[in-house]
């Protein structure tokens, strides 16, 4: 007579299905897509979205798939693997749910480690642990369907397909409707959810009652969606998409000349000023556009004008004021929307929505000048500011046009070694270049890249650069270029997209300026790092 232990019985009793096992899957790969794209962009806020901080999730989510693939190897041969399949599984869906809180918590913990390290950290701490259990969930679906050696191939192409084909379908919702529409936090807890509650049912069902403890914790630990409900900052506007996030917001302070209250407007992002204005006055706080209106001034009213990057429209407002005919080109919609409706943007300023060099390769019209002014928050795309890209503008310009590229006011030493690439590489492609630095020291100013191919004077604009001091001779202005040491830089091509290298040093000084005076305030005031 065959006896079985009380183990043996619930084993044979409550075999998991083989599609329950595949629908498993199927969330164990929507869910790894969901945290790693949610845990990239938890980061935006205090690191930004450059290559560096896209390697690191991806080593990280490598490096805990590969720990999660070998832990479950060795807990496939355990005779309780459905039970672990199934805790792996919830305990990875609190942890997903929870990420929002802990990032929230920790995000300023390693700031003086720099943005390296810290974002290395950081995704170690809440992303590692859902990730391992996650990938330690894929061998023992395999195992448990596959009851013969010979069925092992099989059923791990099964396994690995349908998890995949979660995955895909994950990122495409999550990147391109829950993240825009809802927020990181409401997208973690859909996965969360998504992923806890086939397995919590089916421990329930295994008398595992104290399985509900960790839904339990989830509303527990969940920041209170009230708290700090009157900030000083009007937050106008706020979104998460998979261009960055996006914060239009209102700051009151008392101008000490007026002894009144007076309100800036500014665009954030990923918590970098995009466009900051006086609401009273409709001024940019800003003067780099005065210099690029200067410059460009000696140009003839009626010159067709190409400007990469919109911003809040402030710059297109000052070119369409100098009579000019503007092209924006914008890659973010959500830019182009917030342009009209918070910084007044004339509804007559042409805005085609599109990637810059995409722009520049297929359009047929000419321009008598190309404006590069591209950064998206401390990030330059490399793709724009190459050899290839002025080549492909130089042949989009009337006889007599020229390129202007704003970029950061850092030309000397390691740090400037980007903006004497950008000389180097204009240079290359058959510019004379004059530098127009806006005022201040190299960290706080913009200099201004003036690209010609023929002899150019830039004193003879139509509009006049007036600062505080009276009008100003822009090539008074310009930077000894024999000054520059363009040998310690280097020619900047499609095949090697290293801007971001070389500007990692400039990017941090930036973004501790705006974290110093920007986010870590907000962040006090109760306005959350991520929707």
């Amino acid at each position: 007579m065959t006896t079985f232990t009380i183990e043996q019985r619930q084993s044979e009793e409550l075999e998991i299905d083989k599609k329950l096992l595949l629908f498993l899957a199927f969330t164990e790969g929507a869910a790894v897509m969901v945290a790693e794209l949610i845990g990239a962009k938890f980061l935006t806020p205090l690191y930004g979205s450059s290559l560096y901080v896209w390697g690191s999730i991806l080593g990280i989510t490598l490096i805990a798939l590969a720990s999660g693939y070998f832990l479950g190897g060795i807990l496939s041969h355990s005779r309780f693997r459905q039970s672990i399949l199934l805790w792996c599984m919830t305990i990875a869906a609190t942890f997903i749910s929870l990420m929002p809180t802990l990032a929230d918590l920790i995000m300023f913990t390693f700031e003086g480690l720099g943005p390296i390290l810290a974002v290395l950290l950081l995704c170690t701490i809440y992303l590692l642990p859902p990730l391992i259990l996650l990938g330690a969930t894929t061998p023992l679906i395999i195992s448990i369907i596959s009851t013969h050696v010979d069925e092992a191939g099989t059923a791990s192409g099964t396994v690995y397909a349908i998890s995949t084909t979660g995955g895909i379908l994950a990122t495409l919702l999550s990147g391109f409707f829950f993240i825009p529409e809802f927020g990181l936090t409401i997208t973690a807890l859909a996965a969360g959810f998504l992923l806890i509650i086939t397995p919590i049912i089916m421990l329930l069902g295994r008398a595992q009652i104290y399985v509900l403890a960790l839904p339990v914790l989830i509303l527990l630990l969940m920041v209170p969606a009230g708290k700090h409900t009157n900030p000083p900052v009007s937050v106008l506007y706020q979104s998460e998409g998979l261009l960055g996030q996006l914060m239009v917001v209102d700051i009151p302070y008392v101008n000490a000349t007026q002894d009144r209250t007076k309100t800036d407007r500014i665009l954030f992002i990923n918590r970098m000023g995009q466009t900051w204005v006086t609401l009273e006055t409709g001024k940019s706080n800003w003067d780099y556009f005065e210099y690029l209106t200067a410059a460009s001034s000696v140009l003839p009213e009626k010159s067709r004008v190409l400007l990469l990057g919109l911003g809040g429209g402030i710059l297109a407002g000052h070119l369409q004021s100098a009579g000019f005919t503007v092209d924006s080109v914008e890659l973010d919609e959500r830019i182009a929307m917030t342009a009209r409706k918070y910084f007044g943007m004339k509804k007559n300023g042409e805005i085609i929505v599109d990637d810059g060099r995409h722009f520049i390769r297929t359009t047929q019209k000419q321009y008598d000048l190309i404006i590069f002014d591209v950064f998206k928050a401390e990030i330059p795309p490399p793709h724009l500011l190459s050899l290839e890209a002025f080549r492909e503008a130089r042949g989009l310009l009337t006889p007599d046009g020229f390129v202007m590229v704003n970029y950061s006011g850092f030309i000397s030493g390691k740090i400037g070694y980007g903006g004497r690439s950008i000389l180097k590489t204009l240079n290359a492609a058959g510019f004379k270049v004059d530098i127009l630095p806006t005022r201040g020291d190299e960290s706080h100013r913009n200099n201004i890249y003036l690209a010609t191919t023929s002899d150019v004077d830039f004193d003879q604009g139509r509009v006049p650069l007036i600062l505080d001091e009276g009008k100003i001779v822009l090539s008074e202005l310009f930077l000894d270029k024999f000054q520059i040491d363009t040998n310690s830089s280097e020619i900047l091509v499609d095949d090697r997209p290293i801007l971001d290298k070389f500007n990692l040093e400039a990017a941090a000084v930036w973004r501790e300026l705006y974290t110093s005076a920007f986010t870590r305030k907000f962040t006090e005031m109760g306005i959350p790092l991520f929707k």
